[in-house]
């Protein structure tokens, strides 16, 4: 244990066979290499600075109803993007609007869509852009004659949902 202790030089005292340091001094002139490198990163810098003051490059708002506002702004939900999340979304859409089907409308398993052309002040549809979601969701109703229960048609609120 003492012969590795012994080895470690001490703080306060030099060795008897210590060289000084050489230690080279740097010419304080830039090389023709660091100014044209130091010139071109200041002008990209620049350059990507004076990209943030351009209109495009600002961040865009939230996603926002861009068509048919009145009657519908309260149809949009992040998670849900027609709302509400009681309506009938499957089966319903003609393309991309909302399907208007009456043919089966005989037997016991009748049923039958149709749009409704009174909501969103008569325009029956309504879209989102944004980050969220794209979609178009046109709206209508979905009646269906309930056989084996209540023996009564049983109308509810339906959206045909599609991706724009």
């Amino acid at each position: 244990m003492t012969d590795i202790l012994s080895r470690i030089p001490s703080a306060t005292e030099m060795p008897e066979n210590a060289e000084p340091t050489r230690v080279a001094l740097k010419d304080s002139r830039w090389s023709r290499r660091s100014l044209l490198g130091t010139i071109a990163g200041v002008t990209i810098a620049s350059g990507l600075g004076a990209l943030d003051l351009l209109p495009w490059s600002k961040p865009k708002a939230a996603d926002a109803l861009t068509e048919w506002t009145d009657g519908c702004h309260g149809y949009f939900n992040s998670s849900t993007v027609c709302t509400p999340s009681s309506a009938v979304y499957t089966n319903n859409c003609s393309g991309s609007w909302h399907k208007d089907d009456s043919s089966h409308w005989s037997g016991c398993g009748r049923y039958k869509y149709w749009p409704d052309t009174t909501s969103c002040a008569g325009r029956n549809a309504w879209r989102w852009t944004g980050s969220v979601a794209r979609r178009k969701c046109s709206d209508g109703w979905y009646m269906y004659y309930d056989c084996g229960g209540s023996n009564t048609n049983i109308t509810l609120f339906s959206i045909c949902r599609t991706a724009i």
